[in-house]
């Protein structure tokens, strides 16, 4: 035994003589406590080996048993927080959606967060507006002038002018709009002012030379129809394609994405609390356990040298004592190992039992969003519901078909290949456009002025043009347009392919947790009958080992101690795992929001919220807006199917861009600090155990 050990085991045992022990536990007078110090070596470390300065440290250090072995500060502060309350805030703090391993660490960019909806919806490439633009009017306009001063050879290449001098100002405008139908609509205006010196004019002055054209182009074979302009877009290539209808699909994708993303962080949320539960429920245990070994160690110590009291008796007694504070040490501080999280076993997160109540509630505060050490210690009050609860299997299979957001995400990936195979059909046809322009001419002294005087006489030079007429071209062997369509059926079958497999893989997982289920109902009613079984075989054993007989079987109730221990760390743990089977069901089914009281809905125009008028530009405004308001109560569990919200209770989520303000918000918050409790340290409170906080 070390020296630092020493000296925090015989600290552990003048405190434990304080607690309130078992119902059987007797008074033992302090002589025999005294026997029992007296049989440890007390070492006296160096304070410098234990801790730092206080200026060193920060004033909400993180709680470990170092400080518990100190001389002893104010207990921390107790946060009561339910379970209702635990996933409010981590709503309100969840910007980041984040998991209970290191992925914001190790890839951040496959984080998901709260601006993925706005930022695919909002992509100038793919976004919903971006193909829109595709349609908006183009205005087109070019404005120059010319001085031109040539000396030229041939004197009709100047209008009768070897020295050829000009004033040239030209303007060419556009306004041209391309339609759903793949129809191309041009209006066009150009004029020049042209003065120079040649004699061979026809007016001496400036002569302003102008027409207004249109012109319509139509595509009669590929790049014809409503339906592929919306799938492809008006300026698509073999495989590419960027048409509303894609850039819709994507959008829809991203809002699935955010909405599975939500729900593995409210699954681990609650994966994390019911963690810091069985935490508490097991440091508990241990202390009971640990307070009872004690106890017998004691009457042993007092019948010392009697028959059935011998050395090794005394010396088993002590030992199981210190292998109990061993574990009420884990169960305080706990071991860094991971612990339930989705997708560990099991899709919702199968129970791991591991780490301590420390450790536990620090990755709850990092789930939710909290200063990791803010002074406080979180105490779960909500209590894992025992009910049973019954299914239906056509129900829950046919609901989580239906509901799961893998597969609606998978449909909406189908549809998309789909459509691209449709649009990708059309470029196998050639390119023959119908084209017809209409053209009105005309010379004049200024702008807009159609009639001259030639000669003398007045005459008018307006003039009208038109032409009509067909226009093709296409690829010799549409090799890469065949390419295109194969391509496409592929991709089609891929997804295909993984649509009927993400079916099987959730009626699995269906299955498996509705298994689950069942197998932690009848766990838990063995393990509570084993609990209380445990615990009468303790009593009866105790109250003997208290009767005033000369021989009693010790090593038969240090025995009994151990099995009770482990029976009600088994009943904890099956409560737990009874808790996270329903939650999980209700995962698998594809109802999690619902179970925790959280719908996401469209919110149509009303007197107080407007959809905007712009198409595509709706998407799910950030998630924090669920926290705005309080839980209906504590989630049905009685009942196969989710509770049918009321009104107020559900949360609306309007289909609109983050604001610039909302998100000024959400960094203001982000950024904000948050006030803290400070941890004080008084060297003049006595020494105590690890296991006498108060909780």
């Amino acid at each position: 035994m070390t020296r630092n050990s020493t000296f925090f085991y015989s600290c552990s045992a003048i405190a434990l003589l304080t607690l309130v022990g078992c119902a059987t536990r007797v008074a033992v007078p302090s002589s025999a406590v005294s026997s029992l110090l007296a049989e440890v070596t007390i070492a006296q470390p160096s304070v410098d080996e234990i801790i730092q300065s206080d200026a060193q440290m920060s004033s909400n250090t993180p709680f470990s048993i170092r400080d518990s072995s100190l001389p002893a500060g104010t207990p921390p502060e107790p946060w009561d927080l339910t379970n209702d309350q635990a996933v409010q805030i981590a709503l309100a703090n969840s910007t980041v959606l984040r998991d209970l391993g290191a992925r914001v660490i190790q890839t951040p960019g496959l984080t998901s967060t709260i601006y993925g909806p706005a930022i695919q919806t909002t992509d100038p490439t793919g976004g919903v507006e971006a193909a829109l633009s595709e349609f908006d009017a183009q205005v087109n306009g070019d404005l120059f002038h010319e001085d031109n001063d040539r000396v030229l050879n041939n004197e009709f290449s100047g209008g009768g002018e070897n020295f050829y001098q000009q004033q040239l100002t030209r303007l060419e405008t556009s306004l041209s709009k391309q339609t759903v139908s793949g129809a191309l609509f041009t209006l066009r205006h150009n004029f020049d002012a042209d003065l120079n010196n040649s004699d061979r004019n026809l007016l001496d002055d400036t002569a302003w030379n102008w027409n207004f054209e249109g012109e319509v182009r139509h595509p009669l074979l590929q790049g014809r129809g409503v339906h592929f302009n919306r799938i492809a877009g008006p300026n698509a290539t073999p495989g590419v394609y960027n048409g509303v209808v894609i850039a819709r699909l994507n959008a829809d994708v991203t809002v699935a994405q955010l909405e599975i993303a939500l729900r593995d962080y409210l699954s681990d949320v609650e994966n994390a609390y019911w963690d810091l539960y069985f935490a508490y429920a097991d440091l508990k245990v241990k202390q009971q356990a640990r307070d009872r070994s004690l106890n017998t160690y004691l009457l042993l110590k007092a019948r010392q040298g009697l028959p059935g009291a011998e050395d090794d008796k005394l010396a088993q007694a002590k030992e199981q004592y210190f292998r109990f504070e061993q574990d009420v040490q884990n169960s305080l501080a706990g071991r860094l190992v991971v612990g339930t999280r989705t997708f560990n076993g099991s899709s919702g997160g199968t129970f791991q039992g591991t780490g301590g109540v420390y450790s536990n509630e620090r990755r709850l505060r990092l789930i939710m969003g909290l200063p990791i050490n803010d002074g406080r210690l979180i105490h779960p009050t909500s209590a894992p519901a025992d009910a049973p609860v019954t299914y239906d299997w056509n129900d829950i299979v046919a609901n989580a078909i239906s509901r799961r957001t893998e597969l609606r995400r998978q449909r909406l990936n189908v549809d998309r290949r789909r459509y691209e195979l449709t649009a990708s059909r059309n470029f196998l046809l050639p390119r023959l456009d119908a084209v017809g322009r209409y053209r009105y001419r005309a010379l004049g002294e200024s702008w807009f002025d159609h009639n001259i005087t030639a000669n003398g006489t007045p005459t008018s030079t307006g003039t009208h043009e038109w032409l009509m007429g067909l226009s093709l071209s296409y690829p010799v062997g549409f090799r890469q347009a065949h390419s295109a369509v194969r391509n496409a059926q592929l991709r089609l079958a891929r997804e295909r392919a993984l649509l009927t497999e993400l079916e099987r893989q959730v009626v699995y997982g269906l299955s498996n947790a509705m298994a689950e289920s069942d197998r932690a109902f009848a766990i838990l009613r063995t393990a509570l009958n084993r609990e209380n079984a445990a615990r009468e075989q303790y009593e009866i054993l105790a109250g003997e080992a208290q009767a005033p007989v000369r021989q009693f079987d010790f090593n038969a109730l240090l025995d009994s101690e151990q099995r009770y221990a482990e029976a009600a760390s088994d009943a904890n743990r099956a409560r737990v795992q009874y808790a996270l089977a329903t939650k999980n069901l209700n995962f698998e089914m594809g109802a999690l929001l619902e179970y925790f009281n959280i719908h996401l809905t469209e919110t149509h125009a009303s007197s107080s919220h407007h959809r905007s008028s712009a198409p595509g530009r709706q998407i799910v405004r950030s998630v924090v807006d669920l926290a705005k308001v309080p839980f209906g109560g504590d989630k049905q569990q009685g009942d196969a199917k989710p509770a049918t919200p009321q009104p107020s209770e559900v949360i609306a989520v309007e289909e609109s861009i983050l604001g610039e303000s909302e998100i000024n918000a959400i960094i203001e918050r982000e950024l904000a600090g948050e006030s803290s409790i400070t941890r004080r340290n008084d060297p003049d409170v006595p020494v105590e155990s690890p296991s006498d906080r108060t909780f």
